[in-house]
């Protein structure tokens, strides 16, 4: 996401679900900027997109729903987001023309994808900020540094050629273990 401490991030994601309480908050306490949890379209706190504000978010976070409420509340365009630049979108496919509306209209030109699970704290793979959308919405992103990734035929264990189905198997640092 290019975050550094000066960016601020809005994160209407639930924090005791794993995208708020680790991607948001976490991101937070690494990069030392300001986060805030936004109550959505329809509240008056919707703090980093009110008309007159003091806090203008550079970063926010998200599922397609929520984008695509956002993009499609009657009072949005009275809402500025021109200091918006990146972010990330999970836990859903992300259609094309959400992507680039989200890009265009609420100036998030370098949002990412992220795929995961809670198990995975929560993150496997993601995107970059500088791929190109089609890249973006058309796959979950690249495996993240230190992480391994499969494809396995479910009833033998086996890794899978491209483009073939089966279930995913991850390996590295953000794996929960069982005791």
């Amino acid at each position: 996401m290019r975050m550094t401490n000066a960016d601020s991030l809005c994160a209407p994601v639930p924090l005791y679900h794993c995208f708020g309480c680790v991607m948001s908050s976490l991101l937070s306490v690494v990069f030392g900027h300001s986060a805030g949890p936004a109550r959505g379209p329809n509240s008056t706190h919707w703090r980093p997109f009110r008309p007159s504000t003091a806090e203008r978010c550079t970063a926010i976070h998200g599922v397609p729903t929520m984008f695509i409420a956002e993009i499609e509340h009657p009072e949005f365009r009275r809402y500025d987001m021109t200091s918006l630049r990146t972010g990330i979108m999970a836990g859903a496919p992300c259609p094309i023309e959400v992507m680039k509306r989200v890009v265009t209209d609420m100036h998030c030109a370098q949002l990412t994808i992220a795929y995961g699970q809670t198990e995975s704290s929560p993150a496997i793979t993601m995107s970059d900020a500088d791929d190109p959308l089609e890249l973006r919405v058309t796959t979950v992103g690249r495996a993240l540094p230190d992480t391994e990734v499969r494809i396995v035929a479910p009833w033998n264990n086996e890794t899978l050629e491209v483009g073939e189905r089966g279930e995913l198997c991850t390996r590295g640092y953000l794996v929960i273990e069982r005791l």
